[in-house]
């Protein structure tokens, strides 16, 4: 076993992910410790990784009495590798390397799967190894420490000037480039390669060493509690910084960018946990709407979001004026304490409104009224017709919904009977299938689903009511402490009730054509597809390392899935490109579905491949799409009107489409390089890709 290689204390993870604090100090592993004799050397991709169970990650040995810090970069890189072996059901186990010079060597070796060491990606690397997607874009910060006379302050006052940087590190190649490029002689004095980049930067701030280079985003987490360190000035702008795996895994390295890049994308969802009021939901610029994924709230077909509930949010989200954001919790149990949690804004869950909920929930005003129903299996000779007929025997029901407590209300007045409880990620379809098949003797559903259900099936009948007689008002929840929220719903809702779109909503979703809604419904929630032609975007979107629900987004946008969509322009395809454009792609036939996805994603590539690396990828992706919608000069233009008007031309939302949007006007077009846009189409473009991405991750895996 090679000594570089500690195999002392490796860290098996599996399941959920293991949660940071902001207030503590995080342990490089955060599970339990095995003890091992020694590692196992072993190749392959993501099928042999699945085989063994576990994703080893090689990371660099850390000093014994250091704690990374929570929101440190090497904190985060390890918190996305357990969540992303967490995503693929996988242990993670966190091999260590006392020697940053040999990390890539190991990995090369087969001691590991992946290596997440805040890499640089340089040319001389990227031909060894597969980089992803960059996690991070930095740039490299001279450091040193504070009040020391005579600091350098440019480049040309490094001259003669020591600078203690490891050999292996992309800041000597950054150094030597300076020094020829410059002129000048930097004397590099190279440290030990165990060293950490801020275990060296804290030597500096102590006067241990004379000058160090951090990278940007190490030099923030350091400066919040190292004040002794000064940054003197950057020596290198948009760094990359990315995980590696072998050339082999590219089956590992494509599950990598899309997960990558759905964090990117998502993180203005990521742990949102606000309890703000209306002007919080407004400030934001979305509505965040918790629901449940079935049939009946909200489901994808092909692509397309569906669902009853999801329907009435997208009014309200309309209404407001914002965009909307769905949360699907895991099960329904946990609905109400994500709410109070502050992750959504109110739940919209065809939920019925309580005493007991109202004793730590709100309610807006009701729109819909339902009976409790308990049904029963259709071909049995008993057939129970009175709620007093329960004595003595069982009735299903979720132990958090209404009909538990409505059923507990019961218990004194007809007799004992048993109350079993229903798993709590079980939906209405297969409690259904189970009383029908009878595996459940007698369950409570609401009358809705049942109107929605026994048109379409004859396997089970309604029993009776336990509503007394009082249909059960249902309404959207909210915490308590949100009135203007309360008030804004309120009267969104005196206007929902008896129009057009509620009837509407109503009828296609409980009563209308519902043998082909769940015929639809099956085939997507929790199915993991999105369109007909997932497998070409899946394979085309690896090979260009994009993620797949991102270009599924993108077509869905460009043609409704129909490969034979051909716009008034000439267009054609999946994706919508010119012919003359597809010739330049070398494609023919963009109506072929293969050669339309490959040549939509290939020319969302080359846009990529255009813009400035130093732009961090999430704001990069979205501007590909607004240059894919306007072109690449339009966007370009409206980077510089942004620059202009004091917005950052680097970000997409919330500035450069602004700049955007006045490219429409004639004293803004008529002096910018390519002209007239209408901005306010590629302004939609963009936010409609962004918002059903959004969707499409919530319910689909990578």
């Amino acid at each position: 076993m090679n000594r570089s290689i500690d195999t002392r204390s490796t860290c098996r993870v599996g399941g959920l992910p293991v949660a940071l604090s902001s207030l503590s100090l995080v342990l490089s592993c955060a599970s339990e410790v095995e003890q091992r004799p020694g590692l196992q050397v072993a190749g392959g991709d993501l099928r042999e990784i699945r085989e063994r169970g576990t994703l080893r990650v090689l990371v660099p040995t850390l000093p014994e009495d250091d704690l990374q810090r929570a929101g440190s970069p090497g904190a985060e890189d390890r918190e996305m590798a357990l969540a992303f072996a967490a995503r693929l059901g996988l242990g993670c186990e966190f091999v260590s390397v006392d020697s940053r010079s040999e990390i890539l060597e190991r990995l090369e070796q087969g001691y590991g799967d992946l290596v997440t060491a805040q890499l640089t990606m340089t040319p001389e690397r990227d031909e060894r190894l597969r980089f992803t997607r960059p996690t991070s874009v930095v740039d490299e910060w001279l450091v040193g420490r504070r009040g020391e006379l005579d600091l350098p302050r440019d480049v040309e006052a490094l001259a003669g000037m020591e600078i203690h940087v490891r050999r292996s590190s992309s800041f000597a190649e950054t150094l030597r480039d300076l020094s020829r490029a410059r002129g000048i002689g930097i004397r590099m004095v190279f440290v030990d390669e165990a060293l950490d980049t801020e275990t060296i930067a804290y030597q500096v701030s102590r006067g241990e060493r004379p000058l160090t280079v951090v990278d940007s985003n190490l030099l923030a987490s350091i400066e919040t509690y190292n004040s002794d360190l000064e940054p003197l000035f950057v020596l290198a702008r948009g760094r990359e910084l990315a995980w590696v795996v072998r050339n082999e895994a590219q089956e590992l390295a494509g599950a990598l960018d899309a997960f990558i890049i759905e964090r990117q994308l998502t993180d203005h969802r990521t742990d949102d946990r606000t309890t703000g009021d209306l002007d919080s939901v407004r400030a934001r610029g979305s509505l965040r709407v918790i629901t449940l994924n079935n049939p009946v709230h909200y489901f994808l077909y092909r692509g397309r979001q569906m669902g009853f509930d999801y329907e009435i949010a997208s009014l309200a989200a309309k209404r407001l004026g914002v965009r909307l954001e769905l949360l699907v919790p895991p099960s329904r149990d946990l609905a109400f304490e994500w709410l109070l949690a502050g992750r959504g804004d109110f739940i919209a869950a065809t939920l019925t409104a309580t005493p007991e909920r109202r004793e730590s929930l709100a309610f807006s005003r009701p729109y819909l009224f339902v009976e409790e129903i308990v049904v029963r299996r259709a071909r049995t000779v008993q057939k129970l017709a009175s709620v007093y007929e329960l004595r003595g025997r069982a009735v299903h029901a979720w132990k958090s919904s209404s009909h538990y407590q409505t059923l507990l209300k019961w218990i004194p007045k007809v007799g004992p009977f048993d109350i079993e409880p229903i798993p709590e990620d079980m939906e209405y379809e297969e409690i259904l299938d189970r009383v029908g098949s009878g595996e459940y003797r007698l369950a409570v559903v609401d009358s809705l689903v049942l109107e929605a259900e026994l048109p379409h099936r004859d396997d089970v009948a309604a029993a009776f009511s336990i509503s007394a007689g009082q249909p059960q008002p249902i309404a959207f929840a909210l915490r308590p402490g949100n009135p203007r929220l309360q008030e804004f719903l309120d009267g969104f809702v005196t206007n929902l009730v008896g129009s057009l779109e509620l009837n509407d909503a109503r009828d296609r979703y409980f009563r209308r054509s519902r043998g082909l809604d769940r015929a639809k419904a099956r085939n997507s929630p929790g199915g993991g597809r999105l369109s007909p032609y997932d497998e070409i975007l899946k394979a085309h979107s690896k090979r260009y390392g994009l993620d797949w629900r991102l270009m599924a987004a993108q077509a869905y946008q460009e043609s409704l899935f129909n490969p034979d969509a051909q716009s008034w322009a000439g267009a054609k395809g999946l994706f919508q490109l010119l012919p003359s454009t597809g010739l330049e792609l070398g494609v023919e036939d963009l109506n072929d579905p293969d050669a339309g996805v490959h040549a939509g994603i290939l020319y969302m590539h080359k846009i990529l491949e255009q813009l400035e690396r130093r732009i961090p990828l999430k704001h990069r992706l979205r501007f590909a799409l607004a240059a894919y919608n306007a072109g690449l000069g339009h966007l370009q233009d409206a980077r510089r009107l942004a620059a202009e008007e004091g917005l950052d031309p680097d970000k997409w939302f919330g500035h450069t489409e602004k700049a955007m949007l006045l490219l429409s006007q004639p004293r803004y077009y008529q002096r910018a390089r390519y002209g007239y846009v209408r901005g306010s189409e590629t302004v939609r473009y963009v936010s409609a890709i962004q918002n059903r991405y959004d969707h499409y991750v919530t319910l689909v895996p990578f």
